[in-house]
């Protein structure tokens, strides 16, 4: 299997949605990893721009995945769950170009 990295929009949309799943607050993951308060909001927000790998070990393990959740599209299992989490990622990182062509692909799809 081929991994396609994220880029940075996309591993702040999937951070998030981890985070939450988890019913973390921004606050409590940043404590779990023994960041200070009010950094994972600054990851999320794009802030900080690099997360170093020991941060990522971290949160990985805060989160229960692995490394490879955080930072591949093809990270994830594919569980009916995972493959809801990896298109809700990309809706949500996506332009309104590239939504309306997963519009019409859905439209065919559906038609079948």
């Amino acid at each position: 299997m081929s991994l396609h990295p994220l880029d940075g929009k996309q591993f702040r949309a999937r951070l998030v949605l981890l985070r939450n799943a988890k019913g973390l607050k921004q606050e409590q993951l940043s404590e779990r990893i023994g960041r200070a308060y009010n950094y994972i909001s600054r990851v999320e927000t794009g802030r900080v721009k690099t997360v170093p790998f020991d941060v990522l070990a971290k949160l990985a393990l805060a989160l229960d995945v692995t490394i490879d959740d955080l930072l591949f599209i093809d990270g994830l299992a594919e569980s009916a769950d995972d493959i809801k989490f990896r298109i809700k990622t990309l809706l949500e990182t996506s332009d309104v170009k590239k939504l309306r062509k997963f519009y019409r692909l859905l439209l065919v799809i559906v038609e079948e």
